[in-house]
C-alpha cells in the first residue's frame, strides 16, 4: 500500500481551486506558484492525472489511490459535480 502524499493531496486541492474558488480553476500555474518550479510541474501532471482517473464511485478511486488524503478526493469529487451540473 502507497503511504498517503500530504503534498499531492494539497496539490490537488490547490490545483482544483476547491476552498478558494467559486468553481473549479484546474490551474497548473496555483500548483506551480505554490509548490515551485521544479516540483510544481509534476504535481499539476499529477493532478491532471488523477482527475481523469477519478470516477463517480469515489470508493473505487480510494481505493486505487490510497496516497491521497480525503481532502483531494472531495475535491475531485466538487470538480466532477460541477461538470455534471
Amino acid at each position: 500500500m502507497k503511504a498517503m502524499e500530504p503534498r499531492l493531496t494539497r496539490a490537488v486541492v490547490e490545483w482544483t481551486g476547491w476552498g478558494s474558488t467559486p468553481r473549479p480553476a484546474r490551474d497548473d500555474a496555483r500548483v506551480i506558484a505554490r509548490f515551485g518550479g521544479v516540483a510544481g510541474p509534476a504535481l499539476a501532471k499529477a493532478a491532471r492525472t488523477l482527475e481523469a482517473d477519478y470516477a463517480a464511485s469515489s470508493s473505487e478511486f480510494r481505493l486505487r489511490h490510497p496516497e491521497l488524503g480525503g481532502d483531494a478526493v472531495d475535491a475531485l469529487a466538487w470538480s466532477a459535480a460541477y461538470d455534471r451540473g
